[in-house]
């Protein structure tokens, strides 16, 4: 038997001992089984610098939720864990510790920093999982992955050099996005763009005749004008018909470069006249290599100017560099004008430094034919969106994709397996070759870049597996059934995912992708240290419980609607906790022996003998596991909550226990199965108090977790007892409000009468007196239409056709009255002054907005108290 409920709900005395309890018993641990069918979920690794962000309480909580509700249903369900290297933000992270001892990484040297690295994985790498557990989240940690590990490495390997044998990757020289602060190359998915304040420079191109005009270019970059190989206009553009194929000067470090056309320029951006800089910007690049034309490069790996610029400029960092380029256009009479210009700034995703588009020699992918499967498998259905508008994002990229760029210039990563003898031949393999196939060299150099992470990340789902190792894990979890992540990297992931698992494996790596929501705060922004309303999931679980936190964030989850979150509801989600710790141990065990005593569930008695309240309420069970069935099934957590809050919460607590107080016979059973019930279906919400509770009340089975999942019993769904309910629930409702009038005590018993009422309906009140008398606080309900004489005095509200009365005393009537004409005059005045005041042009205009709104919402508030009040008066 377990040890005594505490009298009052504490998370922090159920939810450490319950995690380490389930871990021990291996509770989330699971091998391949043939006899179930499988639910398999990869996490999206962690960063190794990563701790847990609201955005993990969206994305990770559905995916344990989900694996939870599985393993119920009896699938062979497994939620595999892992965690990312994170190249690009371990490095900055490290660089940044080692700037406190005054050191960069190159004063380590590429070996040092990797041991560095590892050292600081060893040390930091495991917070973010301390919090998992945290939180309630129950991977299968005995399969914990890293990136870096030995065998996904060997997979990583595997697939560079099967790809570049394909002729699939290849070493190239091409524009690539730089950033000088990470130094190392981005693909195109990890560059954030930006609308920032800036300017367009109108900058004349003289003719070759010293008397020629030229033409005037518009560029937010004077400072590459001295890169410019040729000016380009649209074909079709009749301004510029008289100097296509002629030269202009170019204006900084001047010669002559032609005017060239091209239908990619855009005739209504600035003057319709384009200046083609092929190595630093990538639409000039694809012109450049339309029309063979050179690309010479002025800014190099540090940002500053170099190559064949005016001489002061060499050196000068690049915006210092815009700002001389505009002075000295200035001087030579070429600067035209600058107008104000919002530009789209590209920065890297991790630093925040705006990237520089650099021609450098690197490795690529190429994407187009790995992306037209991954394309088609969306379009036929393979891989399904939730919600399903992301599925056009994600057939967008995949049309308009380019190759990738894996090749980096940081030290943390898996190196590529290139290797390089004496003359620069290139080796592809996994360990350096005897010797070179091209001209007998035996030495040889590995090339120093790394790799992309989403490169290793894009295998995840088979690599975690055991791939290329033919697995029993690879054999039955591949593919897997569901990944659940975040929007922002749609591109980044699951398309390269997608590509990776068709290409390698044959099949989708997965049948269903859940988009979840950003976390706002309550003003709708996002949630940033800049603004101040970050909220740390770790503090709200030590002040509400992971339970109340969890039950908080995907309360809010409707279909894929971003959450305006609110710690208000994480104090609900705690009472609603506490609703259920007083349900099952402040009544249902002290008012019933039998349920504190048995083992097994009590045996439900024969249906025939349930009275009304047990048969409504079960009926209301059976419609509570359906609509909890189909929330689950459609990803729609929310809804899944909510069910379970109202059921609970308005049916069992407010109504069925209050019957429940008489101790009839059929009461403890019914709740036994009830309860038992709605604990099973909120524990992969709330993990930790439904299994605290269910082990106190009669169960089969050792853990909730591993119980069966309540499945919907048509036979017990009761449309008579549902309707019946509704008519008693109504007038109870209506006596109620009715006795919040006069503010009668709970304790104070008082009649009622009814006007009017139907028959059936007075049938039905008389034999569930009982249920009238517990929930209205009414003795008798007295049917006036036997010729009872009508209440001298009673406050009266109407019910459909039916007038419901509630005996009270003269003077409360005379002094009510008098108190409601008082309100509907003093309302009625200010109404009359508002509606004046919001009638005059002179306030609409010269008040300020919020003013105006503000007195139209007093007016409204003012109408609504009038309504009301007024009604009020006409029940006395």
């Amino acid at each position: 038997m377990p040890a005594p409920l505490a009298d009052k709900y504490d998370p922090k005395l159920i939810e450490a001992s319950w995690y380490a309890t389930w871990e021990a018993e291996g509770t989330f641990h699971t091998e391949p089984d043939a006899s179930k069918p499988p639910f398999v979920i990869v996490m999206p690794p962690p960063n190794i610098t990563g701790r847990a962000h609201m955005g993990h309480g969206s994305t990770y909580a559905p995916m344990d939720i989900l694996t939870r509700l599985h393993r119920m249903r009896g699938y062979n369900a497994v939620w595999l864990p892992g965690q990312d290297h994170a190249a690009i933000a371990t490095q900055n992270v490290l660089e940044k510790e080692l700037a406190k001892e005054g050191l960069t990484r190159h004063d380590l040297g590429p070996e040092k920093f990797r041991e560095r690295s590892w050292q600081w994985r060893e040390e930091y790498g495991d917070i973010i999982y301390r919090q998992f557990r945290g939180l309630g989240f129950g991977p299968d940690w005995q399969r914990d992955r890293f990136t870096l590990d030995e065998g996904l490495s060997r997979a990583v390997s595997k697939v560079f050099i099967d790809l570049y044998n394909e002729g699939l990757i290849y070493r190239g020289l091409r524009l690539v996005n730089w950033c000088p602060h990470c130094e190392s190359t981005l693909s195109d998915s990890e560059v954030e763009h930006e609308d920032v304040d800036g300017q367009l420079f109108f900058v004349r191109y003289r003719g070759e005749d010293e008397e020629d005009e030229g033409i005037v270019v518009a560029t937010t970059r004077p400072e590459t004008i001295f890169a410019d190989v040729a000016v380009a206009v649209h074909p079709d553009d009749a301004r510029y018909r008289t100097v296509a194929g002629k030269n202009v000067v170019r204006p900084l470090s001047p010669g002559p470069i032609p005017v060239i056309t091209d239908s990619a320029v855009e005739p209504s951006f600035g003057t319709g006249a384009l200046k083609i800089t092929p190595a630093h910007d990538q639409t000039d690049y694809d012109i450049g290599e339309r029309h063979g034309l050179a690309k010479p490069s002025v800014i190099g790996l540090d940002a500053k100017m170099n190559g064949d610029v005016e001489p002061d400029f060499l050196g000068l960092d690049r915006f210092a560099a815009r700002e001389r380029a505009l002075e000295r256009l200035r001087e030579r009479g070429l600067l035209v004008r600058a107008d104000p210009y919002r530009i789209s700034q590209a920065t890297c995703y991790r630093c925040d430094t705006v990237v520089e588009p650099l021609l450098s020699l690197q490795w690529f992918v190429r994407m187009k034919q790995l992306a037209e499967p991954a394309l088609e498998a969306s379009r036929n259905g393979e891989v399904a969106f939730a919600p399903e508008r992301y599925r056009r994002t994600y057939e967008d990229w995949l049309l308009r994709i380019r190759d990738w760029c894996i090749s980096r210039q940081i030290w943390w990563g898996h190196r590529l397996p290139v290797w390089y003898c004496a003359n620069d031949h290139v080796t592809v393999a996994a360990q350096a070759p005897a010797a070179c196939t091209t001209c007998g060299d035996t030495q040889f150099v590995q090339d120093p870049d790394t790799l992309d992470t989403w490169f290793s990340s894009a295998l995840w789902p088979f690599s975690i597996l055991g791939w290329p190792e033919q697995t029993p894990e690879l054999k039955r979890w591949y593919p897997t059934q569901v990944l659940a992540t975040a929007r922002e990297i749609i591109f980044l992931w699951v398309a390269r995912m997608v590509m990776m698992g068709l290409h390698f494996m044959g099949k989708v790596p997965f049948a269903t992708v859940i988009v979840t929501p950003l976390i706002l705060d309550e003003q709708g922004r996002k949630m940033s240290k800049s603004l101040g309303n970050s909220l740390d999931p770790m503090e709200l679980v030590a002040e509400y419980g992971a339970d109340a936190t969890r039950f908080a964030i995907v309360g809010q989850m409707h279909e894929g609607q971003d959450v305006r979150f609110s710690v208000a509801r994480c104090e609900d989600a705690r009472r609603f906790c506490n609703k259920l710790w007083q349900a099952v141990g402040g009544f249902a065990l002290r008012t019933f022996p039998e349920l504190a005593q048995a083992r097994e569930p009590l045996e439900l008695p024969a249906p025939s003998r349930w009275t009304l309240a047990d048969r409504w309420i079960m009926d209301a069970l059976e419609q509570t596991i359906a609509a909890v069935d189909q929330a689950a099934d459609r990803f729609d957590f929310s809804a899944w909550s909510q069910s379970l809050y109202s059921f609970v919460w308005n049916q069992v607590c407010d109504v069925y226990i209050e019957i429940a107080k008489d101790k009839a016979p059929t009461r403890a059973p019914i709740l036994n199965r009830v309860l038992g019930v709605s604990l099973a279906l909120l524990h992969p919400v709330m993990p930790f108090v439904s299994e605290e509770l269910w082990q106190h009340l009669p169960h089969s089975g050792e853990r909730i977790g591993n119980s069966r999942w309540p499945t919907p019993d048509e036979g017990r769904q009761d449309p008579q007892a549902r309707a019946d309910m509704a008519r008693l629930m109504e007038l109870v409702r209506t006596v109620l409000a009715l006795r919040a009038i006069p503010k009668l005590p709970y304790r104070e018993l008082r009649d009622v009468a009814l006007s009017g009422a139907d028959s059936a309906f007075v049938d039905l009140v008389r034999r569930e007196q009982q249920i009238v008398l517990t929930l209205a606080r009414a003795p008798a309900v007295r049917d006036l239409s036997n010729g009872d004489p009508r209440p001298a005095h009673a406050l009266s509200r109407r019910m459909g056709q039916m007038e419901v009365l509630l005996p009270v005393d003269e003077k409360f009537l005379e002094r009510e009255r008098a108190a409601l004409q008082k309100e509907i005059e003093r309302a009625n005045t200010e109404t009359v002054v508002l509606e004046r005041k919001l009638a005059s042009h002179g306030f609409l205009e010269k008040a300020p907005p919020a003013v105006v709104e503000k007195e139209k919402a007093r007016l409204q508030e003012l109408r609504a108290h009038i309504a009301m009040s007024s009604q009020r008066l006409s029940s006395l």
